[in-house]
Parts: C-alpha cells; structure tokens; sequence
C-alpha cells in the first residue's frame, strides 16, 4: 500500500508538471543543466582570487538556498495546482474521505517532493558543473560532488519545511529563529579570511567534499532526517477544510486602480482573486527570496573577489546600479507567478479579451514590483552609502524590469509556465535578455559610465513601450484554455 502511494504521488507529480509545459516538460532540466554549465565556466576567473575551500562553500550554500526556496515553494504548491485544475482531485486529500491520516500521506508528499526536485534540479546542475569541467580542466570527484549536493539540498529542504511549521504556530518564534540564524552566519565570519571561510564551517556538506570527513554526511543525514520528522509529527490533521469569509470590497479596489483607465475593474478583479486565495504569498515569495539570497551571496564574495592584474589588487565594485540591474531582471519572476494561480478556462465566462488580461496582470506586475524593489533598493543604498545612486539605479531599475516583464508577457501571453521552457521561445528571450544585461553590468563596474547606462537603459524603455503595442497584434485573437 505505501508503495502503491508512493508511485501514485509520482505520478500525479509529473502529470500535473507536464500539462504545464508546451514543449516538453524535459526541457526544464536541459535548461538547468545548461545554465549550471556556464556557471561553471566562471569557476575558472572565480580560481583567482578563491581558494578551493571558499569554491566548495559556495557551491554548497547555493544548492542549500535552492533547496530552501523549493521547500518554501512546495507550501503553495497544493493550492496553485487546486485552482489551475479545480475539477481534479489531488492525492493529498484523500484523508477527506479515505481512513489514512493526513500525517502520513503529507510523509509520502514531502518525500515524493525531495526526490521530484533533486532529479529535476539537483542532478542536472552536478552534471552541469562536471561538463563545465571539460572546458576549465578544474577537478570534480563526481560521485562525492553528486552526494554532497544531494545532501546540501536535503538539508535546505528540511530546514524550510521546520521554519514552515513554527510560522503556522508562532510568527514570532518565526522571527526569533530566523533572526538567530542571521546572527549565527554573521558571528561566524569573525576572525576569518574571509565570509565564505566562517560560513563553510556551519555547512557539513562542505567538510564533507573539501576534507572527504565521513562525520559530516553523517551530520547532514542526521539534521535532515531528525528535522523532516519533527516538522512532519507537527503535521495537523485536517479532516475538513477550513471556510473563509470575505465582505465584498471590489468597488473600493477598483477606485485604487482608477489610473489604469478601462482596465481598473479587471485590475481589481486580479488583485482580489491573488489576495483571496492565498496567491500573494507565492508571488511575494518568489520575488523577494532570490533577491535576499542574491544579497547574501554577494556579501559573502565581497570580501573574495579581488583579482590581481600586474601586481595590483582589483575588486569588483557592486554598486546599486549593479543590484538595480539583477532586480530588474528578476522582475520577470513577478508576472510568470501571476499566471501560475489561476485556471485560464474561467476568464471565457467574462467578456475580455487575452490582451485585457494580459495587462492587466502587467499592471500587477507593476504595482508588486514597484513595492518590493523600491524598498529593497533604497535599503541597499542605504547599506552602502550611495543615496545619491539611489534615483539613476530607481531609473535603471524600472527600465529593465519594465522590458523583461512586457518581453515576458509578448513572448508568453498568460502561458508563461508552459510557453518559457519552450525551446524556440526560451532561445527567443535569452537573445533579447542577456547581451543588454552583461553590457549594462560590464559597464556598472565603472562609474564613469554611469550615462552610457542610462542611455541604454532608456532604450530598454522604448523597446518596452513598442512591443507593448503590439500585445494586441499577437494575442488578440488567442482564445483562453484550461
């Protein structure tokens, strides 16, 4: 029976995954395996100025960040796929109606989940590092790396499902955990080196691959298995869902989009359906963890990356133009969540149009990127004291996000999870994304070619505002489907 369940969940796994991609849903970790292979094609430059141990931890605490994004992720999964397919009825939830505790089927769902995301994820950036390796010649032991990996990514998981248990119990235990956490990473870069020699120390896996020490894979297994059983013996059961009421606000939500014009109610609606079901959290979710693990990475290179060039050092200025940039960039992750919620068929029951939806979910995209990116910006600038950066990196920052959200939405429609991993349409944007995005932090490392920036960074509006024109061209005759 457990078994049977096992390869039940599997199955629903990749089913649910599959109908969600045009192409094939393989070319999910194609794209992974290729994008881990470029990284690893930076190892070579990064060699310069970081030992082997501060590569192994870095390598390490970037697998262990994903592995906590997707264990944070995997909370929204049930409702995404709930609302993207309402007439199916998940393996989740047959504790509702069959004698099988919830407890145990969410055992089989979170183990289910682990080994999905390291076929997914994990193993295609360990054979796209060790391909990397072919071209730098730098060593990779395989088997430990694959291990290690495995490993890293474990813990990252377990260490966000138990952070997802206390915060559904006590906010403020939340807090306190995750504030103690940030005080131990910043203690431990004490009397080091450097950062990512005080951080390795905290990280087994990283003993584990730099010294071969047995000790540490014993340790991660230990932490994994004991915080996996903890968190799912906190499990509660649930044997009737829970009935939310709401006051109708619409007129009200709708008076705050005023400025949109014409699209103002179908705005509100999209707001209230994003806030109502939960939806917010995920998109919020997704936005702002990568640009927190963004700035903690480049705070654990900062003091790493100098290079010496004729026997003088040479450090990388990360400026806030340079985070304007990358969260621009980010942006994009904005409007594929917005798409992620919602079950497509519903909107042939209103009268709108493809185009009315797609901008109106922009005009969302606007408002959550605008409040999260301003913010994160300004505290950056504040950090590093370069207020007076802070309106030209605003600019910046606005103009890119502004491109890749409106590229985004011209390439994909409301298909965005399906279309994105389509290899024409991914090859497509990669071509319309990147060259501007390595000349713009090229040319970030160097002040005085802050105009030039600003020039191209303004071109990168107009193009914004020219294929936003032609939305309607492309998807105007495009009939929704579930």
């Amino acid at each position: 029976m457990s078994a049977r369940l096992f390869r039940l969940l599997l199955k629903e796994e990749y089913r649910a995954q599959s109908s969600m991609f045009r192409s094939s849903l393989l070319m999910y970790p194609v794209f992974i395996f290729v994008l881990a292979g470029l990284m690893g094609l930076m190892l070579m430059p990064l060699r310069m100025s970081l030992s082997t141990y501060e590569l192994v931890t870095l390598a390490q605490a970037s697998v262990l960040g994903s592995g906590m994004l997707v264990g944070g992720m995997a909370l929204f999964q049930e409702a995404i796929l709930e609302r993207r397919m309402p007439g199916v009825r998940l393996l989740l939830n047959i504790p509702a109606t069959l004698p099988i505790s919830n407890k145990r089927v969410f055992a089989f769902f979170y183990f289910k989940d682990v080994l999905y995301y390291i076929c997914m994820n994990v193993l295609p950036v360990v054979f796209g590092l060790y391909a990397s390796t072919l071209v730098t010649g730098l060593h990779v032991d395989l088997p430990l790396a694959a291990l290690t990996f495995v490993l890293s990514f474990l813990l990252g998981v377990s260490i966000s499902f138990a952070l997802s248990t206390v915060v559904v119990r006590s906010k403020t235990l939340f807090a306190l955990i995750v504030l103690a956490m940030i005080g131990l990473l910043v203690a431990a870069t004490f009397g080091q080196a450097s950062v990512l020699a005080g951080i390795g120390r905290f990280i087994p896996t990283v003993g584990a691959y730099a010294g071969g020490s047995a000790t540490d894979i014993v340790l991660a297994l230990t932490v994994f298995i004991v915080l996996s059983a903890v968190s799912l013996c906190c499990i509660r059961e649930t044997p009737r869902p829970t009935e939310k009421r709401y006051t109708s606000n619409f007129n009200g939500v709708q008076e705050r989009f005023r400025a949109v014009g014409r699209y103002s109610a179908l705005a509100a609606k999209e707001w209230i359906d994003l806030s109502r079901s939960g939806g917010l959290g995920s998109v919020l979710f997704s936005f702002v963890f990568p640009l927190l693990f963004l700035w903690g990475l480049l705070w654990m290179l900062s003091s790493a990356l100098v290079f010496m060039s004729d026997g003088e050092a040479i450090s990388l200025p990360f400026t806030t133009v340079f985070y304007a940039i990358i969260i621009g960039f980010f942006a994009s992750l904005v409007y594929g969540w917005l798409n992620n919620i919602d079950n497509n068929a519903n909107y042939r029951l209103l009268p709108v149009t493809m185009t009315d939806v797609i901008k109106a979910k922009l005009i969302l995209f606007v408002v959550l990127n605008t409040a999260v990116s301003v913010v994160y910006l300004a505290l950056i600038a504040l950090s590093r004291g370069e207020l007076a950066l802070l309106p030209v990196s605003l600019f910046i920052m606005f103009m890119v996000s502004g491109y890749t959200g409106v590229l985004t939405a011209y390439m994909t429609g409301i298909f965005t999870n399906s279309l994105m991993f389509d290899y024409r349409v991914m090859t497509v944007y990669a071509l319309g994304v990147a060259p501007v995005l390595i000349v713009l932090i090229v040319l970030s490392f160097s002040p005085g070619m802050l105009p030039a920036e600003l020039g191209l960074a303004a071109g990168l509006g107009i193009a914004a505002y020219l294929l936003l024109g032609r939305i309607d061209r492309k998807w105007g005759r495009v009939e929704f489907r579930a």
